[in-house]
């Protein structure tokens, strides 16, 4: 039986231009590629809401995409939350604790209900970082957002939590402890399009390997093909048959991977997908 073969791509400095955004080289490959049978999705730290304002040049996607580092797979089109991991309450009350002690005010994502409109990212105004404020301007509309008493923040089913600093000596820390717990997944980097790191901490079981070998059975491919450029993408390489780092990826990211392809400013991961759909279809 002939194999099937499911293609994940990262966005953020992978398939996205430094600009965020798709190059119309890139959008027109996808859009063609698909629409000649290809199974293409990505795998990506966004929300959905912020994935398909910098995809939708790619029209729609016939297959669920993945989001929030795996933390959930999500129907494109309408929205609706397909497979999704959350924090136990007792994980909650560690983190809290930690953050707490250590004087940071995350950022939370929680979910009231089973679409993505149902998303709140919930913040307490009295404690922005220059980060925080470059990421609320830059989300300007968005509906998700909600300004709250410290109180307020830990409500809903929580699946993430974002801390973004100026120094990363301010989150170094918290980040070791919550790391050292061992249930969850810690992840400190620096921001793409800005000066700010993030501390970002997800339940341990939620990773962009885990989405992608379940959205893999969905679709029923027996082999995974993705495409990366960060740190939080190995887990992802290390579950693939083949992965390929683009040139500006992490130096760790490119001694996993099976090769190293151009950069996101130069179409890379467009030009290796018809490569390798050739070579599927020969």
């Amino acid at each position: 039986m002939k194999t099937k073969t499911l293609y994940v791509s990262d966005l953020d400095g992978t398939l996205l231009l430094p600009e965020e955004c798709l190059s119309p080289f890139t959008a027109e490959t996808i859009r063609r590629l698909t629409a000649e049978g290809m199974l293409f999705s990505y795998a990506t730290a966004r929300s959905l809401s912020t994935a398909r304002k910098v995809t939708s040049a790619l029209g729609a996607l016939h297959l669920p995409v993945i989001v929030n580092n795996g933390g959930g797979i999500l129907d494109a089109a309408d929205g609706k939350i397909l497979e999704a991991v959350y924090f136990e309450p007792d994980e909650i009350d560690f983190v809290k604790t930690v953050l707490r002690e250590a004087g940071l005010s995350p950022m939370v994502y929680s979910r009231s209900g089973d679409r993505a409109d149902s998303e709140r990212v919930a913040y307490v105004p009295e404690d922005l970082s220059q980060g925080m404020l470059y990421y609320l301007k830059t989300r300007t509309g968005d509906k998700r957002l909600r300004a709250v008493s410290p109180e307020a923040l830990f409500t809903g089913n929580i699946f993430y939590f974002t801390t973004i600093r100026d120094r990363l000596e301010e989150v170094e820390a918290a980040a070791a402890r919550i790391r050292g717990d061992g249930r969850f997944a810690v992840y400190l980097q620096k921001d793409l399009y800005s000066e700010s790191y993030y501390f970002e901490v997800v339940p341990k079981r939620t990773t962009k390997a885990n989405a992608v070998r379940r959205l893999a059975e969905r679709c029923g491919c027996d082999r995974i093909v993705c495409f990366g450029d960060g740190v939080n993408d190995l887990p992802m390489f290390e579950t693939a048959d083949e992965c390929y780092a683009v040139d500006n990826a992490d130096e760790a990211l490119k001694a996993a991977a099976t090769a190293v392809i151009g950069s996101n400013r130069e179409d890379g991961v467009a030009k290796k997908l018809l490569t390798l759909w050739a070579q599927e279809k020969a």
